[in-house]
C-alpha cells in the first residue's frame, strides 16, 4: 500500500465506504510517484528486450527452433563472460547493467513439459558448454525441472510456482505453455493461466518466457498466431514475441531465422544460426549473422593448412594453454588475417581440424574459470 498523502488522505467517508476504500487504494496509481523504466534484461545489437517482471513468447510451427533459441537466451544470460557465448552469440548478450541492477548474478529456472529426459538433459548440457561450465556437474545458476510424466496442469503450474518461490530465479522458460491448461481453446482455462502467470513475473520482478506452437495461415507464415485461445491471450499480454522459422536450402542446410513479432520497444533485428558440431554430436546454435549484418558464408574462411602452418611457426609467439583470443593474434601477425570474423572462422577450422584441443577439467589450473586450449602435437610439431 502507497503511503503517499495524495492518496491515503481523503474526505472523512462511512464506514462501509472506507472499507471499500481500503481495499482498493493498494491500487491506485499516484502521479506524484517516480516510476521508472521496467528494466530489459537481454539485447541483441545494442536493442534492449525481455522485460523484469514482464511476459514473453516464442512461437514457431513444430520442429522449426523454438528449444534452439531457448538455449541461445539462456546461455546469454548465464554467460555474458563467457568466450564461447561471444562466438556463438555475437550481438546477443546480457544487458550490461542488469547484474547492477539485480544484486547478484542472474539465474535461470528451464522448464520443459514435453520432451524425454535425455534431450531435456541436452538441453541443459548445451547451455553449459556455451558458458564453459562442466558439463557433468549441476550448476546453481541454471535449475531444470522435467514435468513430462506429470499429467495434472494444475499439478505443474503448482510445482512451477513452488519453485519459483524456492530458486527465485530471474527468468523462467516454460517448454511449452500448452501443456499448462487442459484446452488450449478453452478460454475459461487461458485467461486465468495468462493473467497468473502475469501476477507471478510481476511480484518476483523474474520474466517468464513461454513457448507456444504456431498456426499457419496459408501463404503468410511471418503472421501466423499462436494457437488457440491461450495463444490469443499470450498475444494480448507479453512485453516480447518471437518466432522461429526453418528453412532448407537445395543442398540440405538448415537456416533457422528469429524474428520478432510484437515489442513493446523497439523491434529486435532478425538473426539467423545453423547447429554447428562446436560441442562435437551435442549440437550447438551459431548464430551466423556478424554485429554488421552480414552473413558467415560472405566471412573468408583460409584454408586448413594455412592455419596449420601460422600456428606451427607462431607456437612460441604466445604463451600455452591459450585463450581463443591469444591464438587470433597467430593468425594476425602470421597469416594477416585481421578481420575479425574471419580469424573466428578460423579458430573454429583449428578447434575442427584439431589443430588446437580444448583443456580437460584435471588439466586446469587453480584458480582457472575457463577451459584454454592447447597445441595437438600429432597435427602441430615442435618449431
Amino acid at each position: 500500500m502507497t503511503d503517499n498523502n495524495n492518496i491515503t488522505q481523503i474526505p472523512p467517508l462511512p464506514e462501509d465506504d472506507m472499507t471499500i476504500f481500503n481495499k482498493i487504494v493498494r491500487y491506485l496509481l499516484d502521479m506524484g510517484v517516480e516510476y521508472g523504466e521496467p528494466q530489459n534484461l537481454l539485447e541483441y545489437q545494442g536493442i534492449a528486450f525481455s522485460a523484469l517482471g514482464g511476459i514473453q513468447a516464442i512461437s514457431g510451427q513444430k520442429k522449426n527452433g523454438k528449444t534452439w533459441v531457448l538455449t541461445q537466451l539462456m546461455a546469454a544470460i548465464l554467460g555474458d563472460d563467457s568466450e564461447r557465448v561471444a562466438a556463438c552469440l555475437p550481438g546477443l548478450r546480457l544487458q550490461p547493467e542488469t547484474k547492477e541492477t539485480l544484486g547478484k548474478e542472474p539465474s535461470v529456472l528451464y522448464v520443459d513439459t514435453e520432451m524425454e529426459q535425455l534431450y531435456t538433459v541436452k538441453v541443459a548440457r548445451r547451455v553449459h558448454w556455451l558458458c564453459g561450465w562442466d558439463m557433468g556437474n549441476n550448476n546453481d545458476r541454471l535449475r531444470v525441472l522435467w514435468l513430462r510424466t506429470v499429467e495434472d496442469p494444475a499439478e505443474k503450474i503448482d510445482i512451477i510456482t513452488s519453485a519459483i518461490k524456492v530458486f527465485k530465479p530471474t527468468v523462467v522458460f516454460i517448454d511449452g505453455v500448452r501443456d499448462l491448461v487442459k484446452d488450449f481453446n478453452d478460454i475459461q482455462e487461458s485467461m486465468p493461466l495468462i493473467l497468473k502467470l502475469m501476477k507471478i513475473a510481476t511480484e518476483n520482478n523474474c520474466c517468464i518466457w513461454n513457448v507456444l506452437h504456431m498456426n499457419p495461415r496459408p501463404g503468410n507464415d511471418d503472421e501466423s498466431k499462436m494457437r488457440g485461445h491461450l495463444g490469443t491471450e499470450l498475444g494480448n499480454k507479453v512485453t516480447d514475441t518471437f518466432a522461429s522459422y526453418k528453412k532448407k536450402d537445395n543442398d540440405g542446410n538448415v537456416t533457422f531465422t528469429v524474428k520478432q513479432l510484437d515489442a513493446r520497444g523497439k523491434d529486435v533485428p532478425d538473426w539467423s544460426f545453423r547447429i554447428t558440431d562446436d560441442a562435437g554430436a551435442l549440437g550447438i546454435p551459431r548464430i551466423i549473422n556478424t554485429p554488421t549484418g552480414e552473413t558467415a558464408e560472405k566471412v573468408k574462411k583460409d584454408d586448413p593448412e594455412n592455419i596449420r602452418l601460422w600456428l606451427t611457426e607462431g607456437q612460441r609467439d604466445i604463451e600455452w594453454p591459450a585463450t581463443g583470443q591469444e591464438i587470433k593474434t597467430i593468425f594476425r601477425n602470421r597469416g594477416g588475417v585481421t578481420n575479425a570474423a574471419q580469424q573466428q572462422a578460423d579458430l573454429m577450422i583449428a578447434r575442427n581440424r584439431r589443430f588446437i584441443l580444448q583443456q580437460s577439467k584435471t588439466e586446469m589450473e587453480h584458480g582457472q574459470k575457463y577451459p584454454k586450449f592447447v597445441l595437438n602435437d600429432t597435427e602441430i610439431l615442435p618449431f
